[in-house]
């Protein structure tokens, strides 16, 4: 599960990344965790990597642009990952709800208060530690559900577009068939095609746009419930629990 945390203080974000170590060994889960001192820092990252993590620590009081500033950027780039705000003051508690964020957390906050907020993460958790094995080359390899853009069907083959690489795996698309089936969002696009809806970014025409700027193309027959399909997923984001 890939974190980023956006945070100018140093000490705050050491004791941030301190919380999500001990919780990745209470749970077993595999967290890769980024940290920036400010909103342009991260943005520049992640226009070089095009890595878009699965949950967002975003302190809201920040040099330059603030943690509100950038979650409204995030929404406007059409990313839906979690969004947790880490912040001292309780000024923004109902801006929060504007972008969806998952929970609003008072600094100085303790374990107990950090392990309230990661509940709401639940099922974002849940869906990044699923992995898929597949055999390339004669080797084996995990991927992260999460990690997957979308599955493409080739000449026998199956081709797999994640985050960091593209690769072929034999086969047809339908194999892969029942380890998506419960999935919420995974979408069947045609029988060519298999999209992660957390990297459409939006449709161009009859296309789905996906965040490495692909287009997928969606048959004629599907494209209404299709376009349904996309905007209920992006209204879906949970909405947040304010505590102080």
């Amino acid at each position: 599960m890939l974190i980023y945390i956006c945070d100018d203080s140093k000490s705050d974000c050491l004791r941030l990344m301190h919380h999500l170590s001990a919780y990745e060994n209470e749970i077993g889960a595999d967290f890769s965790t980024v940290a920036f001192s400010s909103g342009d820092e991260m943005f520049s990252y992640l226009k070089k990597h095009r890595e878009i993590p699965d949950l967002f620590f975003l302190d809201i009081y920040m040099e330059g642009k603030d943690g509100m500033e950038v979650a409204r950027e995030l929404r406007r780039q059409q990313v839906t990952s979690g969004i947790i705000f880490t912040t001292s003051s309780t000024e923004h508690a109902m801006d929060s709800y504007e972008v969806h964020a998952l929970y609003y957390l008072q600094k100085p906050f303790t374990h107990e208060h950090f392990l309230m907020a990661m509940q709401r993460c639940e099922a974002l958790i849940q869906t990044a530690q699923k992995k898929l094995s597949v055999s390339v080359k004669g080797k084996e390899l995990l991927i992260a559900f999460s990690d997957i853009l979308y599955l493409e069907t080739g000449r026998h083959t199956v081709i797999f577009h994640t985050r960091k690489e593209t690769f072929s795996v034999p086969g047809s698309l339908s194999r892969f068939a029942d380890a998506f089936a419960d999935t919420k969002n995974f979408l069947s696009c045609g029988r060519s095609y298999l999209v992660n809806l957390d990297f459409v970014e939006g449709f161009l025409n009859q296309d789905l746009i996906m965040s490495d700027n692909s287009l997928i193309p969606v048959p004629i027959r599907k494209q209404s419930k299709t376009a349904r399909i996309v905007e209920e997923y992006k209204n879906s984001l949970a909405k947040p629990t304010v505590t102080f």
